[in-house]
């Protein structure tokens, strides 16, 4: 008998349940760029939760088409990309919030109309991204005086802590690895960032927060070594991103090493 012939067996027809709607976990949706090698397996490290936990966090993703070399121009790009990305995600499938994962092209498009972009083709209750996240974060903080480490060239981190004191926080300290591809930026070690952040600390040693800016920098294994070292509050676009969309769907999750934002 070959493996391609059929096997005369005789299957029971056994009953089953749904999950009902009183035990649907937190739905979260997760638009992830095409050139993102991080924030995966950092969504796993900052959403993880208690062994007790009985209301598991479903969390789907989706990838955006989107080039290696990051310019303003290529990431407002993107704003035309949204459509094919977000068809991908289940049909009619209700989330209780979409993440958009990526800093600079959340401040180039707007998270206005991100949001307006998102809701028009999924059914979502909130749209959140690193942006309006680490805003949300450092208000939490209470952090005004604020150092920044971003990865890319300096027009973008400009306009970013241009947008950050619009928003009533003081860039005191800033640094950048001026790499341009997303490639390279997400595999800087997490001992450059660690590296990096003294480096600002240094420069401005009074500050009430650092935010490393890129959902491609590796920062969760170095979060809780930073503020141990330095005292001082470490937020990066994916702990801001998941602590955010955690809040926004009542998702209950662990505060172990992930940095002070998980503790308030």
């Amino acid at each position: 008998m070959t493996i391609f012939e059929k096997v005369q067996l005789q299957f029971n027809h056994v009953p089953f349940s749904v999950i009902s709607k009183k035990e649907t976990a937190p739905q979260m949706g997760l638009i992830i760029l095409e050139t993102d090698l991080t924030i995966e397996t950092e969504f796993r490290s900052f959403l993880s939760q208690n062994e007790l936990s009985t209301n598991t966090i479903s969390l789907l993703n989706t990838r955006i088409p989107c080039d290696d070399k990051v310019t303003s121009e290529n990431l407002k790009m993107m704003e035309e990309r949204f459509s094919e990305s977000l068809a991908l995600f289940p049909k009619n499938y209700a989330f209780d919030v979409i993440g958009y994962g990526c800093t600079s092209a959340s401040l180039l498009i707007g998270d206005e109309k991100i949001t307006k972009l998102v809701k028009s083709k999924v059914i979502t209750k909130n749209v959140t991204t690193p942006m309006s996240a680490i805003k949300r974060g450092l208000k939490a903080l209470g952090a005004k005086k604020i150092g920044y480490l971003a990865p890319y060239i300096s027009e973008i981190a400009h306009k970013m802590c241009a947008n950050l004191s619009s928003a009533g926080f003081e860039v005191k300290s800033a640094a950048t690895f001026s790499e341009d591809r997303d490639s390279i930026v997400g595999i800087i070690t997490p001992s450059s960032i660690l590296k990096a952040i003294e480096i600002l600390i240094n420069k401005e040693p009074h500050l009430d927060a650092i935010f490393v800016s890129c959902t491609s920098l590796k920062c969760a294994r170095i979060i809780p070594i930073a503020e141990e070292k330095f005292n001082l509050p470490v937020i990066s676009s994916n702990s801001a991103l998941a602590w955010d969309m955690a809040k926004l769907s009542n998702a209950l999750v662990s505060k172990e090493k992930k940095g002070k934002l998980f503790t308030l």
